[in-house]
């Protein structure tokens, strides 16, 4: 009994390494989705979270200081320069807010909508027009974000520009998307 467990174990121990190793790759951290962005406290702009931003070497033409714009009580622009813009508006109690968005997406005639990522508090999505003009040089892409995320019973929709992003900058604005928190109590 003793010989047959010596010849199975050093299998056994391989095959928990090759287990172990393969498992750690698979993991992602937060750490690792954040390392190219910039914590923005918003309780100075009375919204009681954070938010992360790209930074300069996101490689998007983020290497301007972050500005937000807050004119309205209920509206927020925040700029990482002209490559990426968010925006951000609270709904107060409306939970409701994101099925009705995506009721709208399905019922435009002049854009066919395909969601690339759902979640339950947002969505990235690409955006055609259902009869583009017939030149192979001009085909209106367009990639959006879209999201509505509660923090302390307000829910803020946030977006971005009408015309639309990249692929890569609309990507990173669903990192920012998910790094939408609240800040910590003391």
């Amino acid at each position: 009994m003793l010989i047959k467990f010596l010849r199975i174990f050093p299998w056994f121990a391989v095959l928990l390494l090759v287990m172990s190793c393969s498992n750690k790759k698979n993991v992602k951290s937060d750490a690792d989705d954040l390392y190219q962005f910039k914590k923005i406290d918003l309780r100075n702009y009375d919204i009681p979270g954070t938010l992360y931003i790209p930074d300069e070497t996101a490689g998007i033409g983020a290497s301007f200081k972050t500005t937000i714009d807050h004119q309205e009580d209920f509206k927020w622009t925040i700029s990482a320069g002209p490559n990426f813009e968010l925006f951000i508006e609270d709904w107060g109690d409306h939970s409701k807010r994101l099925e009705e968005f995506k009721t709208k997406l399905k019922q435009s005639d002049v854009f066919t909508s395909t969601i690339i990522e759902e979640h339950k508090n947002y969505l990235l999505y690409k955006r055609e027009l259902t009869n583009p003009i017939e030149v192979k040089e001009y085909k209106h892409i367009s990639y959006h974000v879209y999201a509505l995320i509660p923090i302390e019973g307000v829910y803020y929709e946030i977006r971005n520009k009408a015309q639309g992003d990249p692929l890569k900058t609309a990507q990173l604005m669903i990192t920012s998307i998910k790094s939408f928190n609240p800040c910590p109590t003391k």
